[in-house]
């Protein structure tokens, strides 16, 4: 997977209300809300979206 082709344009002003939004508060649920749209960034959630398996399956130490 190249990440770097994964990146394309982006709309600068929905990336700073998401990080407004998911920073700064106490309870860190890993939620951000854009827009209205509820945004969950968990490191599991992460892991299943770009299809990442666990430590144990890994080769490297």
């Amino acid at each position: 997977m190249d990440f770097n082709t994964m990146i394309g344009d982006c709309n600068i002003s929905w990336v700073e209300e998401f990080y407004t939004n998911a920073l700064g508060y106490a309870a860190d649920d890993y939620n951000s809300t854009v827009r209205g749209k509820t945004i969950n960034y968990a490191p599991d959630r992460i892991d299943a979206v770009f299809g990442f398996r666990g430590a144990d399956y890994c080769w490297a130490s």
